[in-house]
């Protein structure tokens, strides 16, 4: 793992900060011409585990973007899509995110704005098991809201302009100019998006003394071992049109070339996840026409992730007596000491591997009262089980 700069020197933003941010002299970025955030894949709305505590994790890493963008008084924020994980969130949760939005404005007065595309969680087509009508998004309503901006491509190419400018009044649009940036974005394209790149290139004008940004939603084919991908040389024709080639999907952070940058997921959506470079970017941009940029690794606070596999050599009589093996087994390797709340980080979610000799001679193991067993004794917020017995199990090592 590379090592990232820490959120944890931040200062929290407070009225006096927000006199400060707003009266910057032109020396605090003498050669700077732009500062933005790019961030990705921040899965709101999650329910990892069907776990509440959890799902707030989502929410705290989605509130960290905002507070840096406010303590590194950034010029505007970017979403390469899947800012939700799907259509499925309860009222609750929308209303935290809509109010953590609103705020955001308020501290900021207005003068940060959120630019996002859909990525396919986004775009779910399915709800409560049930298919719902294409094109539906909680991105749109946070659009509606006045809250983000949300790009997008007019994809009947014989209609009209690719990227049009976009329109504050209706809301839509495929390209916004911020100070010296022009950003364009589409939606997740999927299997449309390698036809669409020629129409792309002809569509980006490329002008002096504008840095030119594209957001999108794909991954690049061999940056995740067998996982599907756009293969690089078809996306190299957009090279010369994109200073600033802005993706997500893949939960992996990587780099190529200087223009192609992908931060990876704010949170873990999974327990491999947890082992990937991951976080958002911090960019700036120097120069007025010829223009070079530093971008910066940012590890947000998440959630710890322990590991535990245990080698069971016996079998049980009963349940009590397999779990009473099983508590001394954790116990010599997780302390109790931290508080269980959604505000400590520190308190871990395990995953635990069970392998060896399945422990009981007669009925199966239940996963389910195992895992309530660990959870009211251990300084846990929840306990991923895999188990497999009497063959072979690819070990946690592998995954470290």
């Amino acid at each position: 793992m590379s090592s990232f700069p820490s959120l944890n020197s931040n200062r929290k933003f407070n009225d006096t900060m927000k006199d400060e941010y707003f009266t910057k002299t032109a020396s605090s970025k003498r050669r700077e011409c732009l500062r933005f955030i790019h961030a990705s894949d921040i899965h709101l709305g999650s329910y990892q585990f069907r776990n509440q505590i959890r799902s707030d994790d989502f929410l705290h890493a989605f509130n960290q973007i905002l507070e840096f963008a406010i303590s590194r008084q950034v010029d505007f924020i970017i979403m390469s899509g899947d800012v939700f994980t799907s259509l499925e969130i309860l009222p609750e949760k929308m209303i935290r995110i809509i109010n953590s939005l609103e705020s955001f404005k308020e501290k900021t007065q207005e003068k940060i704005p959120i630019i996002s595309i859909e990525g396919n969680h986004d775009l779910r087509k399915r709800a409560r098991g049930m298919k719902v009508k294409s094109g539906q998004s909680w991105l749109k309503v946070l659009s509606k809201l006045g809250l983000i901006v949300l790009l997008d491509t007019n994809i009947r190419k014989d209609k009209g302009e690719l990227f049009p400018l976009y329109d504050f009044h209706a809301k839509c649009g495929g390209r916004i100019q911020i100070k010296n940036a022009m950003i364009y974005g589409s939606r997740y394209l999927g299997n449309e998006l390698e036809e669409m790149i020629p129409h792309m290139k002809m569509s980006i004008k490329k002008k002096k003394g504008i840095f030119t940004i594209l957001i999108q939603h794909f991954g690049i084919l061999g940056q995740i071992q067998n996982i599907p991908g756009v293969p690089l040389r078809k996306i190299l024709p957009l090279k010369h049109q994109v200073d600033y080639l802005a993706l997500g999907h893949y939960h992996l952070q990587f780099r190529i070339g200087n223009w192609i940058f992908n931060p990876g997921s704010s949170e873990s959506a999974s327990s491999i996840d947890s082992t990937l470079d991951r976080g958002i970017f911090l960019v700036k941009v120097y120069g007025k026409e010829n223009f070079s940029k530093k971008v910066q690794n940012i590890k947000l606070q998440n959630r710890r992730f322990v590991w535990k596999q245990i080698v069971l050599k016996k079998q049980f009589p009963n349940q009590e007596n397999f779990h009473r093996y099983i508590y001394k087994e954790i116990a010599e390797f997780l302390q109790k000491t931290e508080t269980v709340n959604s505000l400590n980080l520190k308190v871990p979610i395990l995953n635990l591997a069970l392998k060896g000799i399945k422990p009981m001679h007669r009925g199966r193991l239940k996963v389910r009262a195992l895992r309530e067993f660990l959870c009211c004794r251990f300084p846990i917020i929840d306990v991923n089980i895999s188990k497999k017995f009497n063959n072979g199990l690819t070990t946690i090592d592998k995954f470290a």
